[in-house]
Parts: structure tokens; C-alpha cells; sequence
């Protein structure tokens, strides 16, 4: 099987909220610092690839964590957030 280094695959936590309407934000313990998010939850996934796309632009790519032991609470849910970097930094230019 080939890999495919500028292929990543990394697990969100995308939490909703209701506090100012209805909204969802997601963070994620591979990304220190990544936060995004959306008027729903496919909108916040969606923003979550650009915004780990954007902090991952010329570093290392950080190994997943396995998110198997996480703990969330009761408004968040998991997600797996894909980027193909290079097609990302193909469409950024």
C-alpha cells in the first residue's frame, strides 16, 4: 500500500452550541489552537479543512491522535476532517 504524505486525515471535535442561536465550533487536539466554525455541522467541517489546511502550510504534519479515548461531553460529537494538501495550496494560489 502507498502512502500518501500530503494526504491527512485528522479527528475533530465539533461542538454545538445555542447560546446566540444555533451554532457549531470545532477544535482539535492534533491542531493546537485550530478553531473554526459554522452555522451548521457540515459548514463547520467544511471550514475545519481549510482552517488545518492553513495552520499546517509549511510545517511538519503532525501524526493523528486516536481519538478511541477522548471524552466528550454531551454537545459534541466526533468528526474526521480530510485535506489533500497539495490540492489545497494548487487552489490557494
Amino acid at each position: 500500500m502507498t502512502e500518501h504524505a500530503d494526504f491527512l486525515v485528522y479527528p475533530v471535535i465539533v461542538s454545538k452550541f445555542t447560546d446566540d442561536g444555533e451554532y457549531f465550533v470545532v477544535t482539535s487536539p492534533n491542531i493546537p489552537g485550530m478553531v473554526t466554525q459554522g452555522d451548521s455541522f457540515v459548514e463547520a467541517v467544511y471550514w475545519a479543512q481549510d482552517a488545518i489546511a492553513t495552520m499546517l502550510e509549511g510545517r511538519d504534519y503532525p501524526e493523528a491522535v486516536d481519538p478511541t479515548s477522548w471524552v466528550l461531553d454531551d454537545n459534541q460529537n466526533l468528526a474526521f476532517v480530510s485535506i489533500d494538501m497539495n490540492t489545497w495550496l494548487a487552489n490557494k494560489a
